[in-house]
């Protein structure tokens, strides 16, 4: 029997997409491969027939039909796209994490943090993923590295070992900014996650920033128009379940525009902006949140940044500036912006990753469409490109944490949002 697992150690995130497209994995990656050759295939396709169906996910049809279309194009085969699923005896691919199997689906799933799982079980193979991003890369795999190789497909056959597992996982995937550093652009989907609400005066979302276990909002009170003087307050609340755990003291915070999170030192930075822009006020936040201090800058600050990899932050205002400066907030260098988004959406603050700064933006009455944008630029001052969030309500703040990407927006209270690349299936076989 044919024998073929593959188990992945966490590498670096630029290793992932190697992997996934079908590249050469880079000297980062570590990984085992085990194979062993006996007997036993599952066959989708034999002499381009197949009576295979795909099962699928809602929201992955488009993905799912150009999927059977790679396999038509490598066997001569077409696999029927089904609604409803088969009995038990039924040959059948799904795809995503369909309701119908959930307890197939669960030993599957229930071991990964951020990524896709292959198995065959019985007569039916699994491509399930912790979002439908990483359950279309799962399908880009199978049809780009399994079934590219001859001894699994040739001549309008394509079977895979009876046994078939493979596992793509990682704690720390940085998804994103692997599928932009292999040039995929894409519209990103929202999932609502939880709600700070409104507290007495404190009412305003501004900025949000998060360690990786708690996420911490800033709420702003009335603000005097002339001093933008406002009394303000940070509420803490864990990650994951979503649930409430503290309020800091309240401090004048001016507009406070935005905020970051610096591991290095443990503190939250809250960016007073309007009304004192070179003032940043920060908190500890271990045990709980400690007293605010103010930290008196020489920059321009309306958003704010910290990688902790580069050990720099990134700095914006009113959507033309784009700064790095050191742990000491002395500036490195000022590069500016050049995408002109300014004059047709609303800045906010920003967040960043290992590879790239996100500017959330949001739509204004000149925006040609109502939806928010991330903006996106490299650490060395390139512009990337936009990426679409199809909400209409305004963004405030964003920030990478735990493997995922978030943004904050403010509709009447503070509203946090996982967001996720809605990743259109890459044909992986030649026409």
């Amino acid at each position: 029997m044919i024998k073929l697992t593959n188990t992945m150690k966490p590498f670096h995130h630029l290793a992932v997409l190697f992997l996934l497209t079908g590249l050469t994995a880079s000297c980062h990656e570590t990984t085992e491969n085990k194979e062993t050759i006996e007997d036993g295939f599952l066959t989708i396709t034999s002499n381009g027939k197949s009576t295979f169906s795909v099962f699928v996910q809602p929201g992955l049809n488009n993905n799912a039909t150009a999927f059977i279309e790679d396999i038509r194009k490598a066997t001569g085969a077409t696999l029927a796209l089904s609604t409803t699923p088969g009995q038990d005896d039924s040959k059948e691919i799904i795809l995503g994490d369909c309701r119908q199997y959930a307890e197939a689906i669960k030993p599957i799933k229930e071991n990964l943090h951020h990524g896709y799982s292959i198995k065959a079980s019985g007569n039916k193979i699994f491509i399930i993923g912790t979002d439908n991003a990483w359950t279309t890369l799962g399908m880009e795999f199978l049809c780009g590295k399994i079934m590219t190789k001859p001894e699994y497909c040739s001549e309008g056959t394509f079977k895979i070992p009876d046994t078939f597992s493979h596992t793509q996982d990682s704690e720390d995937p940085q998804l994103i900014a692997s599928l932009l550093s292999r040039g995929r652009m894409f519209d990103l989907v929202p999932v609502e996650v939880g709600i700070c609400p409104r507290e007495g005066d404190f009412k305003v979302a501004q900025g949000a920033a998060s360690d990786g276990e708690f996420v911490y909002f800033t709420m702003k009170g009335n603000e005097d128009s002339s001093t933008h003087d406002s009394d303000v307050r940070i509420y803490k609340y864990s990650l994951s379940p979503f649930e409430f755990k503290g309020v800091s003291e309240t401090f004048n915070g001016h507009h406070a525009n935005d905020m970051t999170y610096d591991t290095k030192n443990g503190r939250i930075l809250v960016v007073h902006g309007s009304g004192a822009s070179q003032n940043l006020t920060a908190i500890t936040t271990k045990p709980a949140m400690g007293k605010p201090s103010v930290i008196t800058t020489t920059l321009g600050i309306g958003g704010l940044s910290y990688n902790a990899k580069r050990d720099i932050y990134g700095i914006t205002q009113g959507g033309s500036k784009y700064q790095t400066a050191d742990a000491s907030f002395k500036l490195i260098k000022n590069y500016g912006r050049n995408d002109n988004m300014k004059s047709t959406y609303t800045a906010q603050g920003m967040g960043s990753d290992d590879s790239y700064v996100y500017f959330p933006m949001s739509p204004n009455s000149n925006s040609p469409e109502k939806v928010n944008l991330l903006v996106v630029y490299d650490w060395d001052g390139r512009y990337v490109g936009n990426l679409k969030i199809p909400l209409t309500i305004e963004s405030e703040s964003m920030f990478y944490a735990a493997g995922e990407y978030y943004v904050v927006f403010y509709d009447k209270a503070a509203a946090l949002y996982r967001v996720y690349p809605g990743l259109s299936y890459r044909s992986q076989v030649k026409s």
